[in-house]
């Protein structure tokens, strides 16, 4: 069981829309989760697969929000230290009820899902805001290039080519809801030292709707797997 109360508020510069779910939510849900683990091993891995399914059910909440969650991961190692990884990710967020789906609820993707674009940055736009979500799904491919970098031991080098979805809008007819499929391909090069790994990301978009923000590097700490 999860329980907590939110206080949502908002600036003078949202919209009406937005500003009519701001106040105070208490909420008393039930989250769950399956996972199908049939990896090799977790770490650095080269062959099998991993399912994973998640569900939030609504107990007693304002907006009836239900949230289903699923991915599937598999990987492949063509040639020695030469591994394909390809991810489907998907998650559904809507109301069981009449009402709409709290802003604070709704579906983002993570950084890793999308790369070349601002975390957050894509989707349904509510005036300058960018609001997230009912629907949020990726497609991520991507193979190791040992032969790249094969004089650095503690670096891996990788390609990666992203297809990614936001959209959605239950709140308001308004909002602009075209849906459009973003893709980048890029490299990242995931370099560990002593104080920890490094991810270092370099994307080019391909398509992309005319409100998203871009970005063609990204540093992280941690690796893209």
């Amino acid at each position: 069981f999860s329980i907590y109360q939110e206080d949502l508020k908002t600036t003078d510069n949202a919209s009406s829309a937005l500003q009519k779910q701001s106040g105070e939510s208490f909420e008393v849900t039930i989250p769950y989760s399956f996972m199908l683990d049939n990896r090799d091993q977790k770490y650095k891995t080269t062959d099998g697969y991993r399912t994973y399914f998640a569900q939030t059910l609504p107990l007693l909440t304002d907006d009836g929000s239900l949230i289903n969650t699923f991915e599937y991961t598999n990987y492949t190692e063509f040639v020695d230290e030469m591994v394909g990884r390809l991810s489907f990710y998907i998650q559904t967020v809507n109301s069981i009820t009449d009402k709409d789906v709290r802003i604070s609820k709704r579906s983002f993707l993570s950084p890793n899902k999308l790369r070349g674009f601002v975390p957050g940055k894509i989707g349904p736009v509510d005036g300058a805001d960018f609001v997230g979500g009912n629907y949020a799904a990726a497609l991520n491919l991507s193979t190791d290039l040992p032969f790249i970098l094969s004089n650095f031991q503690n670096a891996d080098f990788k390609f990666f080519l992203d297809a990614a979805n936001v959209w959605g809008v239950d709140y308001s007819s308004s909002i602009d809801d075209s849906s459009k499929i973003r893709t980048s391909t890029g490299i990242t090069i995931d370099w560990f030292t002593p104080v920890g790994p490094l991810n270092f990301s370099f994307a080019a978009p391909l398509t992309k709707n005319s409100t998203d923000v871009t970005e063609e590097f990204r540093f992280n700490l941690g690796t893209t797997f």
